[in-house]
């Protein structure tokens, strides 16, 4: 007759193998020597194994064979140790080695207890391959590019920081290289968004290609880009990598049926941590990027000592400029504008003067900083209103014989869409009469990259009656075509042409040309920057129609200006 005590024995075996085999969790036992005495169904399915491959295996089998050695100590230690279990969420995560060689990752936690005179050991684990990669593909995509896939702004701090930490033991200096794609936004505009996107993608690879093997290529926003390198030596090793760098950006892109072109403007910090913060490197290379902006694009400019006190100087005038208008700190004088045959005054340029702290400002730094920083949008504003202002004063005091007032627009104001409509708004507010204002704009606004947004708001505001003048002509950006679709009206022939009339043999063929071409379309020609008799007396061969300059008169308070043009009047009554 059975015994019963085996056959409860034998049932509570059964059940126990069924419950092995349905639970989801990853089961497997062993003796205290590690060798695998059971492996549950979810195990097997797992580690591509049979239950008749595992039975009998030491349990370091399911591990890389790197770890072995290292698991087996551990294995012996928690049997010797009085512990009894070690929970999944107490032990970091382990690799496991599945049959193929497919690595999982795993979180393991391991019981044991007596069967007589042995331990038997229970190892439970749960597959967090699928996790830990949704958790990896998060952060990359926290720390990455969406489009390049290079890394973000927020990595590029991090390594930045790191390297500079590193700078402060190693004693060498880290480099950072800012880069500003030239012409992008006319592709985008030209030939959408979809292109742009294919261009950076290609100008990230032209990037990575430059670059040593532990270099950091990183996309900061737009088509804006950064290369970090370590452990510096000699600044001329950078310098070269922007050669290469602009050499190769430079190249033809061809994306579909397109050839495109774009260059980049380089700014370098070079430093180490004792000198630098990673966000102070960055604005230090960005300032080093837009001095080249301005030296003409398609180059890499270094951030030295001048840079750095144009940056202080340039911080300390942004602050001031965001308070200078509802201070009143602006003010306006008047430059007269000869008419050349009459030697009469014809108009006025308004320059803009800003006193600072009782300390006179130079346009000439603070309007690149008021450019940069988006104060020129407001500033700007000002200056049409007072324009507006003194032409309608003048209109009711001088009448038919009223000169023009002539302001400088920044191409930056340009792109504000609802620049015509503000413009408007201020010749209905003040009653001024359009056609006795002047636009002046330099070159820079008829760039290839910006002409076709920049036309569609020059035509807007010809169309108010307004008049508009191309400043300091001749400096490379325009085309023929691009005068004759424009609404020009005057071209202005800038000093540096004028002061090298004295010396230059090529300056005086250099403005009888421009002087042709702009009377040709009908253009009246302004010649800027007369100082001296003898210039004037070269300049009556070309037939100018106007001139300006300290020769006749220096800027002057609205109140002298009045003067002159009543005592001129009155000269005429």
């Amino acid at each position: 007759m059975p015994d019963p005590a085996m056959i409860y024995k034998q049932i509570i075996n059964d059940a126990v193998q069924k419950i092995l085999s349905v639970i989801d969790s990853i089961i497997i036992v062993t003796n205290e020597k590690g060798i695998i005495i059971e492996a549950n169904r979810s195990a097997c399915q797992l580690f591509g194994y049979s239950p008749e491959e595992l039975a009998g295996s030491p349990v370091h089998l399911l591990l890389p064979p790197s770890y072995r050695e290292q698991h087996a100590d551990a294995l012996e230690q928690f049997v010797q140790s009085p512990d009894t279990q070690r929970h999944r969420h107490q032990r970091n995560s382990v690799l496991g080695y599945c049959k193929d060689g497919t690595l999982i990752e795993l979180e393991a936690g391991i019981a044991k207890f007596h069967a007589g005179d042995q331990w038997i050991l229970v190892v439970t684990m749960l597959d967090i391959t699928l996790r830990k990669h949704q958790e990896q593909e998060l952060l990359r995509q926290s720390t990455h590019d969406a489009l390049t896939g290079l890394p973000n702004r927020k990595l590029i701090l991090e390594r930045l920081n790191h390297a500079l930490q590193c700078s402060l033991r190693n004693k060498l200096n880290v480099a950072l290289l800012f880069i500003d794609l030239d012409g992008f936004k006319l592709i985008n505009d030209n030939h959408g968004h979809e292109t742009g996107d294919e261009i950076l993608k290609i100008i990230a690879t032209r990037l990575l290609d430059q670059v040593r093997p532990g270099d950091t290529v990183g996309r900061l926003s737009g088509d804006e880009f950064v290369v970090l390198c370590e452990q510096i030596e000699k600044p001329e090793l950078i310098a070269n990598l922007a050669m290469r760098i602009n050499d190769a950006l430079k190249e033809m892109i061809q994306y579909q049926e397109l050839n495109l072109f774009v260059t980049a403007s380089i700014g370098i910090t070079i430093g180490h941590g004792q000198q630098y913060t990673a966000e102070a490197m960055i604005r230090s290379a960005d300032t080093a990027m837009y001095e080249m902006k301005q030296r003409g694009r398609d180059g890499w400019q270094f951030f030295n000592d001048q840079l750095q006190w144009q940056a202080q100087q340039k911080n300390t005038i942004s602050l001031g400029l965001h308070r200078a208008l509802e201070r009143n700190e602006f003010s306006s004088v008047f430059q007269p504008i000869i008419a050349f045959d009459t030697k009469r005054i014809a108009g006025a340029e308004l320059l803009l003067r800003w006193n600072l702290n009782g300390k006179a400002v130079s346009p000439e730094i603070f309007i690149p900083v008021a450019e940069m920083t988006g104060m020129i949008f407001p500033i700007g504003e000002w200056v049409f209103r007072e324009s507006c202002k003194v032409q309608t004063d003048w209109r009711q005091r001088w009448k038919e014989e009223t000169p023009y007032v002539a302001i400088n627009l920044s191409a930056r104001q340009l792109n504000q869409k609802q620049l015509a409509a503000s413009f408007a708004a201020i010749l209905q507010e003040t009653g001024a009469d359009p056609a006795g204002i002047v636009l002046e704009l330099t070159e820079m606004a008829l760039m290839p990259d910006v002409i076709e947004s920049n036309s569609t708001i020059l035509h807007q505001l010809a169309d108010l009656g307004l008049q508009i003048a191309i400043d300091d002509f001749g400096k490379g950006y325009s085309s023929l075509a691009q005068l004759i679709q424009l609404p020009i009206s005057q071209l202005k022939i800038g000093k540096s042409s004028v002061d090298s009339l004295e010396n230059q043999q090529n300056a005086s063929v250099f403005i009888d040309a421009i002087v042709q071409l702009g009377h040709s379309l009908g253009l009246q020609l302004v010649v800027e920057g007369v100082e001296t008799e003898a210039q004037l007396a070269k300049l009556k061969r070309y037939g100018c129609d106007l001139i300006q300059g300290h020769f006749f008169h220096s800027p002057m308070h609205e109140l002298n200006f009045i003067q002159h043009m009543n005592h001129q009047v009155m000269k005429n009554d």
